[in-house]
């Protein structure tokens, strides 16, 4: 019995030091999450066992619903698949065999080109979204989405080009075929076979356990409507879910095999020169996944198929601070390397000079970017968006959302050096 008892008491100190190790790597970004007003949630699965981590002061957890935005269309994907395998279609099929005639969409375009993002449609879910979303307005509800789809672009036919409208149009294809609406479908072959209790086929502001969404550093519960998700974002990007819920998604779809055959899953990750699939996103390192932004959520998926290990985490906002980061402290922790980050704490004395006006002209573009400070942090706004800095290495400022990185030039005060994405140039102030 003692001896049983000191097992038991080894397992639980493990256990609590493992999502200690976690939240010790997570722990640096919260002061930051709490200026913004903004949570994260993270779900990894390292070696067989599952560790859970919150960022911010809300304290989410694995059974915490969020919006998973565009990772709604590898569940759209899927249920095309089973359709497949069911010789209900092909993947070769014109759409204008599923379809009535729409008003600029060309009906002999394929399914396949809907599922690769390969059509060359018009953006449904276009520049207007967020008026929307704020203006609870019933016309756009009531209205047929497909009767506002606007003209295609034909340079874009048949090269990738990621459009929320293939995938709408995808689900009414499957409420064509099968006579049942896209939420059932959801619901009986999704979220019932694999157990997901927890997720629901779109957003509600009456769902408990549901993130507070953040818009701008403020709570937009009181703006939610369940149609925006319904009826606007649809087939996808409305589904609701958890992290502990994609978890087992993803244990069901490629290990146990419960949603499609093998044969139709290696055509959901037969990915093309975009690293595209069907619904589905090739990262490195053998990872994949299908991330997605919506206004109040966001989400990031990274599934290996063969090791069986993942990364999971979502944010209360569109955009996820520290994103890019994060991700990369969360892959190093996968693989039990420590970079051991460490932020300043005093960027606001140490970089004190920068704060100002700057003009970034290059590359064929031309704005204006500013560092600025509120409440003890430092900001960098261009464009209308406003993104909190940090500094991990001296003479650095970074926005690890962007993986923008500004450099200071010690021989002159009035320049600063600006990378991003293997781009650099430098800045050059125009008003302290």
């Amino acid at each position: 019995m003692t001896r049983i008892t000191l097992i038991i008491s080894l397992f639980i100190c493990q256990l609590i030091f493992s999502q200690q190790s976690l939240s010790k790597l997570t722990e640096k970004y919260t002061p930051y999450l709490s200026e913004l007003n903004q949570d994260i949630g993270i779900l990894v699965h390292k070696n067989g066992k599952t560790e859970v981590a919150s960022i911010g002061t809300r304290n989410y957890n694995q059974h915490t619903i969020f919006n998973i935005g565009s990772a709604t269309k590898k569940i759209t994907a899927i249920l095309i698949l089973q359709e497949l395998e069911k010789g209900n279609l092909n993947l070769s099929d014109s759409i204008g065999l599923y379809l009535q005639p729409i008003k600029n969409v060309n009906s002999s375009l394929t399914i396949e080109s809907l599922l690769r993002h390969r059509s060359g449609l018009g953006e449904l879910v276009g520049k207007n979204f967020e008026n929307d979303f704020y203006a609870k307005n019933d016309s756009i509800y009531n209205s047929n989405p497909l009767d506002r789809i606007p003209e295609n672009n034909s340079k874009k036919i048949g090269k990738y080009s990621y459009c929320n409208t293939n995938y709408i149009l995808l689900g009414k294809i499957l409420e064509n075929i099968t006579d049942k609406s896209y939420f059932d479908l959801v619901r009986e072959r999704i979220f019932i076979p694999c157990n997901m209790k927890e997720s629901y086929p779109y957003v509600s502001k009456k769902l408990k356990n549901l993130a507070t969404p953040i818009h701008k550093g403020q709570d937009v519960t009181s703006y939610l409507d369940y149609r925006f998700f319904a009826n606007y974002a649809n087939a996808a990007g409305s589904i609701a879910s958890t992290l502990h819920d994609m978890a087992k998604f993803y244990n069901h779809l490629f290990q146990t095999k419960t949603l499609i055959s093998n044969s139709s899953l290696q055509k959901l990750i037969d990915f093309d020169d975009a690293d595209y699939g069907l619904g589905m996103t090739k990262f490195k390192n053998g990872f994949v996944g299908h991330g997605g932004n919506n206004l109040g959520y966001s989400f990031r998926e990274y599934y290996n198929p063969i090791t069986k290990n993942m990364i999971l985490f979502f944010g209360n906002s569109r955009f996820i601070p520290f994103n890019k980061m994060l991700k990369e402290e969360l892959f190093a922790y996968l693989k039990d390397e420590n970079k051991n980050i460490i932020f300043n704490q005093n960027i606001t004395t140490h970089f004190k000079k920068t704060i100002g006006k700057y003009l970034f002209d290059s590359h064929g573009m031309k704005m204006e970017i500013e560092i600025l400070k509120k409440n003890n942090h430092l900001y960098f706004s261009a464009q209308g968006a406003e993104v909190i800095l940090i500094s991990k290495e001296k003479n650095k400022l970074y926005n690890g959302a962007f993986g923008v990185e500004l450099e200071l030039n010690p021989e002159n005060t009035n320049q600063l050096v600006f990378r991003q994405n293997g781009l650099e140039t430098t800045i050059k102030r125009i008003k302290s």
